[in-house]
């Protein structure tokens, strides 16, 4: 990872429930990417708002895109929502 002091956080929003399997596979997959600082799953599902994942990342070295597209790897229906 690049010693940028950069962080930058975004908010991904799951359009459906998950199941707890599926939360930590997520959580530990985001946390384990390159560049991640930290991935959070945020309080219960909300059904028009789905489940919330805070990502925390090095912007000089990764894009919140990409972070979206792992998410849709996983079988995740997600969007960005911001910070």
């Amino acid at each position: 990872m690049n010693n940028s002091n950069q962080v930058s956080d975004m908010i991904f929003s799951s359009t459906r429930k998950l199941e707890h399997d599926e939360l930590l596979l997520i959580e530990e997959t985001l946390a384990a990417m390159e560049c991640v600082l930290s991935a959070h799953q945020g309080g219960e599902h909300h059904e028009h708002h789905g489940h919330h994942y805070k990502v925390a990342y090095d912007p000089s070295c990764m894009d919140s895109h990409t972070i979206l597209e792992k998410l849709k790897g996983l079988g995740v229906e997600a969007r960005m929502i911001g910070l």
